[in-house]
This record gives structure tokens, C-alpha cells and sequence, in this order.
């Protein structure tokens, strides 16, 4: 999967974007370690050629400057930290996309492809399926953008 293509029409619609640099897999084993979790394939690969990011005030979670240990927001670590610790998020549950402590995507790491869910963070629940893989929500996540 070439995630930089689809970046690149991300790039080219009329939305601002930013990415937040590729992770090497070095940081990625890291940041798999410090949450205690095993990612999908295909997010790792996204971290590798992105490392997070996409259209201004959307973006996606990642690892931020190659460093798997930066804890703020629009992190995967600090992002799952703070869900983990505000809401019980599940400790297999990885976010990806948190919003104004309302909206919480995760990627489900029990789930055999790594289907990407909504935690409602009121009811402290899975609330519903967004997407079978990671690879099909940023299919969708640029397909609705551009």
C-alpha cells in the first residue's frame, strides 16, 4: 500500500495538510512496546511512510519527529494514554483519531485485520465498526476529502 499517493491527492485538494514525518520501525517496535499492544500491518506501514497526520484539524495519529515517546495530542501514545486514563479505553484498543474528548477512533488490535472502531467516551463503550482495516479507513478518510 502506497500511502504517500493517496497523502499526495490529500496534498493537491483544496484542505491544508500536515504529516508528521516517517516513523522507522525501530520507534514503531517502541511504541508498540510502551502501549503493550501489537499494531496491524498496515497501520505500521502508514506510520513508516506518514507517520501520522493528514488535513488540518483531522488528522490522524501517529508518531510525531521519528520519537514514539512524545505523550500530546495527535500522538498514538499520547493520544491512548489519555483515553486510557479519562475514559477506561480498553488496553487493546490503539487511538488514531482524537477530537475535542468527544470523538474517539481506535484501531482494534484483538480483531484479526485491525478493524478501526468508535469508543464512545461517555459510555465508556465500542460503539460501532468504521472500518474492516486501517488501509480501508484512510481509503475512506481521503476518499471523502479530495
Amino acid at each position: 500500500m502506497n500511502y504517500k499517493d493517496l497523502a499526495e491527492k490529500l496534498d493537491h485538494a483544496n484542505s491544508d495538510t500536515f504529516w508528521q514525518g516517517s516513523a522507522d520501525e525501530s520507534q514503531i517496535d517502541k511504541l508498540e512496546e510502551l502501549l503493550s499492544l501489537q499494531f496491524p500491518e498496515d497501520f505500521k506501514e502508514f506510520l513508516k511512510q506518514l507517520g501520522g497526520g493528514g488535513v488540518t484539524d483531522s488528522e490522524i495519529s501517529g508518531i510525531e519527529d521519528n520519537d514514539s515517546t512524545i505523550d500530546y495530542g495527535g500522538t498514538v501514545y499520547g493520544d491512548t494514554l489519555s483515553a486510557r486514563e479519562d475514559y477506561n479505553l480498553p488496553e487493546h484498543l490503539a487511538v488514531i483519531f482524537f477530537k475535542d474528548d468527544e470523538i474517539c477512533w481506535c484501531i482494534d488490535t484483538n480483531s484479526p485485520k485491525g478493524e478501526v472502531i468508535s469508543f464512545d467516551v461517555f459510555k465508556q463503550e465500542v460503539n460501532s465498526k468504521i472500518a474492516d482495516s486501517f488501509e480501508r479507513f484512510f481509503h475512506e478518510y481521503v476518499s471523502l476529502r479530495v
